[in-house]
């Protein structure tokens, strides 16, 4: 399989078990002592394309400061971060769509 091909449906899986993570935070913003999560996009692609897993490792997201009740999750924080994250996945989509065509486009031009 095309290697950049193999990248993008990582960055993709990567994307989307994030955007479930962030869900989670948004869902808990009211739940006291929640601590928000996240993942390392980075070090979880990294390590992705290096051991071919689909685990990830989830970790407590960085925060400036708890509230009153121990909740560390920021809405607008978690928004912006959900936000980036679907723009990435689209982006993600996006090539991988062109990179197909451009297969495809080689495989009829060969015909």
């Amino acid at each position: 399989m095309d290697s950049s091909i193999k990248i993008l449906e990582k960055i993709m899986d990567i994307c989307a078990y994030r955007q479930k993570i962030l869900a989670s935070n948004i869902a808990n913003a009211d739940t006291p002592g929640y601590k928000a999560k996240d993942i390392n996009f980075q070090e979880e692609l990294k390590r992705a394309v290096e051991n071919d897993t689909g685990s990830y490792k989830v970790i407590e997201a960085k925060t400036t400061m708890p509230n009153r009740d121990g909740n560390t999750v920021n809405i607008e924080v978690e928004m912006t971060k959900f936000a980036e994250t679907m723009l990435m996945y689209n982006t993600a989509t996006q090539l991988l769509s062109a990179r197909i065509r451009m297969i495809k486009d080689a495989i009829k031009g060969g015909r």
